[in-house]
């Protein structure tokens, strides 16, 4: 099954898993997860995280509690 992108060979085994043995489904979300991985490398690269906004705290009730 090495046809295909990625996303769509783990979609078409999330649809049969009885019809790949346990390895091969694990050998593609590995591969999956080293794609990520990579992407998400360059990405920081380029584009460098942004800090998460920091939530406002909240207000207590109006009524007291």
């Amino acid at each position: 099954m090495s046809s295909g992108n990625i996303v769509e060979r783990l979609r078409a085994m999330a649809a049969n898993l009885d019809g790949f043995p346990r390895d091969k489904i694990e050998d593609e979300l590995s591969e999956a997860a080293d794609v990520i991985e990579r992407l998400r490398a360059e990405l920081d690269k380029y584009l460098p995280p942004v800090d998460a906004p920091v939530a406002p705290p909240l207000s207590p009730p109006a009524n007291g509690g």
